[in-house]
């Protein structure tokens, strides 16, 4: 039993110095922090959902736009101060969301670049009517994936 012991504790700590690296090369955000869409000049103060496999951002009266032959999408979303801001943007695709209760809905889907802290990425992000929630954008795994750890006991761990 203390030769298992002993291997396991050996195992494991040739694996620490590489998992303290990649603990280094993450940042750390809590579960609320804000998000800048720097091309649509929108900050928006969102929730965290690791649960959630597209970000998704609040958008209201969507209606689709032909320009140049190609599908876009014009709707309304809120700024940080709650202004209504009237956009027109290409669809990337659409995709079907099933919510916690299992009910599917279509959304369209836009690419975006989102700056959270000081990196910039360029992701999908769906367009859902939040006006019942809390908070107006939600960012999901397609943003988080490799670049960030969430600690959900924190909030707002890259500042206001």
């Amino acid at each position: 039993m203390k030769v298992i012991f002993l291997f396991s504790i050996l195992f494991l700590s040739c694996f620490k110095p590489v998992y303290a690296q990649l603990l280094k090369e993450k940042v750390l955000i809590g579960r609320i922090e804000w998000v800048q869409l720097p091309d649509l000049k929108i900050k928006h103060k969102a929730r965290i959902d690791t649960g959630a496999k597209t970000t998704s951002l609040h958008a209201r009266n969507i209606e689709e736009v032909e320009q140049r032959g190609e599908l876009f999408v014009r709707f309304q979303t809120i700024d940080s101060e709650g202004k209504t801001v009237e956009l027109v943007r290409k669809v990337d695709t659409t995709q079907k969301v099933s919510n916690t209760s299992g009910f599917i809905t279509k959304r369209y889907v836009i690419k975006e670049k989102i700056k959270i802290g000081n990196i910039e990425r360029e992701v999908n992000i769906n367009l859902n009517d939040r006006s019942n929630m809390d908070y107006k954008f939600l960012v999901g795994r397609n943003l988080l994936l490799g670049r960030f750890i969430v600690d959900v006991a924190r909030s707002h761990v890259l500042g206001d």
